[in-house]
């Protein structure tokens, strides 16, 4: 079993994988742009939960909340599997914006 190393990990964060560093960077960067988009979509979710109003208001907000619910939840599990193969995750929302599939959505 190897190890990824790479000189923005800490030993205390290093995480034994059998993967070779370039599958653990392609993996952990294609992880990190869902999680960013993840992360973009609950904030976009939660703005629409937060403003939606009239006749249906609170059969949208209640079904807006549970869908910003699901959203956020998957953010742990993709973060997590980064993780798990040896790869860091976004650590800021300036990150994220970089990160994210979302340009022109800003």
């Amino acid at each position: 079993m190897s190890k990824a190393k790479s000189d923005k990990v800490s030993p205390d964060l290093d995480t034994p994988t059998d993967l070779p560093q370039a599958a653990v960077e392609k993996i952990s960067a294609s992880l990190n742009t869902l999680l960013a988009d993840a992360f973009a979509l609950y904030v976009k979710t939660k703005n629409f939960h937060w403003h939606v109003s009239g006749r249906h208001f609170r059969d949208y907000h209640l079904m807006l909340d549970e869908q910003s619910d699901a959203i956020f939840a998957t953010t742990d599990q993709l973060a997590e599997r980064v993780r798990k193969i040896g790869g860091t995750t976004v650590r800021s929302i300036g990150a994220d914006r970089k990160t994210a599939d979302h340009q022109g959505q800003r």
